[in-house]
């Protein structure tokens, strides 16, 4: 991912208000972040423990989308559950369900949301970038992690596509 700028990065929400863009927190390490090692910008609000956000490029535009996450996960106690965007099987409690209103959709009737299903710290670059165990017949190492980085990349810009593009 390329380097943002701080303007950049909070004029690139599309579903949010203007009121919560104003009051959008930034990640504390944004100034530190090794952009070269990320496929996108995931942080969660320190502030609103439910809320997240998530900056991903689509067409080498930066686009963002703020996530809610579900407060009731009852019904994976006991299960392991894959991320969407890095295909990671984790703990129960390490992946959680988010919603994020569409575009231009009637906040006061919240009806227009899409839900995945996501990594909880949004983390997923350190999971794709994990060396893998590779196998005799698979292909060397840094070509499973280039992919899995093509993949995480590929399915989050098409998450975010499908939020804020009607």
């Amino acid at each position: 991912m390329r380097p943002l700028t701080r303007q950049e990065t909070r004029h690139a929400f599309r579903n949010t208000t203007t009121q919560e863009t104003k009051v959008l927190r930034l990640p504390a390490t944004f100034d530190t972040l090794d952009w070269s090692r990320l496929d996108y910008l995931g942080w969660r609000d320190p502030r609103s423990p439910l809320r997240a956000y998530l900056v991903a490029l689509v067409d080498d535009v930066p686009h963002g989308v703020m996530l809610r996450q579900s407060a009731t996960r009852n019904e994976l106690a006991s299960r392991a559950v894959m991320c969407v965007l890095c295909r990671f099987t984790r703990r129960f409690n390490e992946v959680a369900l988010f919603s994020a209103a569409r575009a231009g959709a009637d906040k006061r009737a919240r009806l227009d949301t899409l839900g995945i299903y996501v990594c909880v710290d949004l983390d997923c670059h350190t999971n794709v970038h994990s060396t893998p165990l590779p196998g005799p017949l698979d292909p060397p190492a840094a070509e499973i992690v280039a992919s899995r980085r093509d993949g995480l990349r590929t399915r989050t810009s098409a998450f975010v596509r499908s939020v804020v593009m009607q």
